[in-house]
């Protein structure tokens, strides 16, 4: 009688290991050994102990998690085998990790700009949570996804205290949320850690869309009004007004110097070189007599122009105060100077085009907002005439004695 054949068990090229802490929890990170390469990854997993209540039931989600990131990598390994493991593994990264790295991003980004990404990084985390997933890799964020948290947005409600009933956030806010989300997926494309932006692949009817309303600015008169109107903080006055005529963003402005601005080969013309904080991408922008007009000379050419408050708000704050006293109801923040700049461009005949490459917008389609806000305002304008020659029959008035 033939012996029975031995299994032969098939040793896992990884596995989940576990290391007690100090603080009585345990780490879990993965072995990971191939063809004589052994390689490490900390999951920043924690099981906690089993004292603590519920300790079991969130124990298990845990492992959970640890064998649902130990099969996606090794399927990747047999993919792409150990000599791309480092690639392998920022590819399969946490989403919510992706996120909380590009909220760290050093290029000198605003308190404001790294608030709405926490605050987007948070959105995020309550609709996995709504959704179930305690954890999914860069690699698994497809259109789905993106459609899903877009959906999610349209109920989702404001962070508030607790035992308090937040409100829905606004259109604009998830609008935000939406193009925060954006560009931490553009930036991971740049980096090699996804192929592909999902978000991009979205119909555009299933993406929230800025109102043109929501896009305020001054009109030329509204802006020869308030350079003539002093302000509690003439350096915020004086940037405000540089970027009504450059287009330029708060961040850029921030760290201007002479250094940034060259002559253009007329020997005459003199422009400003930049590259834009928000989009790491190079702007050119030609500077009128205006522009040039609130520019302080400085000795020293590193110097920064506008010495300017570090708060955000701040600046607002001085911003909102000049404006009232200006007598212009309108409320106009530090970013309004950049749409001021743009549908003062289109209404002095500039083309799109033009105005798309000045204001550094990647894509025309983005600077077609201002182009309907001119035509909306023409239509305004023409409609001013009505009944101004032929009476209204409803709002005669009787000049007979």
């Amino acid at each position: 009688m033939a012996r029975p054949k031995k299994s032969i068990k098939v040793k896992e090229p990884i596995r989940i290991r576990e290391r007690k802490l100090a603080d009585g929890n345990i780490s879990l990170y993965l072995d990971i050994y191939v063809k004589g390469t052994r390689k490490y990854e900390s999951l920043g997993l924690y099981l906690i102990p089993e004292s603590q209540p519920n300790a079991k039931a969130i124990n298990a989600r845990t492992r959970s998690v640890a064998e649902k990131i130990k099969s996606d990598r090794i399927i990747a390994l047999q993919d792409r085998g150990i000599k791309q493991w480092d690639k392998i593994k920022r590819s399969n990264m946490p989403l919510v990790d992706w996120l909380k790295q590009y909220e760290q991003d050093s290029f000198g980004f605003t308190p404001s700009t790294l608030k709405g990404r926490q605050d987007m990084r948070k959105k995020v985390e309550a609709y996995l949570e709504q959704e179930g997933l305690s954890y999914i890799g860069m690699n698994e964020i497809d259109q789905d996804f993106c459609r899903g948290f877009l959906r999610f947005l349209e109920t989702a409600k404001n962070g508030v205290a607790k035992n308090q009933e937040g409100r829905i956030i606004s259109k604009g806010c998830a609008h935000h949320h939406q193009a925060v989300l954006n560009g931490a997926l553009n930036k991971a494309v740049r980096e090699g850690i996804i192929q592909h932006n999902p978000m991009k692949m979205l119909d555009k009817r299933e993406k929230f869309q800025p109102s043109p309303e929501e896009r305020e600015f001054l009109t030329i008169e509204e802006l020869r009004t308030l350079i003539d109107v002093p302000c509690s903080n003439e350096q915020v006055k004086n940037a405000f007004i540089f970027s009504c005529f450059t287009g330029l963003r708060l961040s850029d402005v921030r760290t201007l110097t002479w250094n940034k601005i060259r002559t253009m080969p007329d020997g005459k013309t003199l422009y400003v070189n930049v590259v834009m904080q928000k989009t790491q991408k190079p702007l050119n922008v030609p500077l009128s007599g205006e522009a040039l007009r609130v520019l302080a000379e400085k000795e020293d050419k590193d110097e920064i122009i506008f010495t300017l408050p570090s708060s955000d708000a701040t600046i607002n704050y001085h911003i909102k105060r000049w404006v009232k006293a200006g007598k212009i109801a309108k409320t106009i923040s530090y970013h309004c100077s950049r749409h001021t700049f743009a549908t003062m461009m289109l209404t002095l005949g500039a083309d799109l085009y033009t105005t798309s490459k000045l204001l550094g917008h990647a894509n025309v389609t983005t600077t077609q907002i201002y182009s309907k806000i001119i035509d909306k305002k023409k239509v305004e304008t023409v409609n001013l005439v009505d009944n101004l020659f032929t009476p209204n029959p409803d709002n005669t008035e009787n000049y007979e004695d």
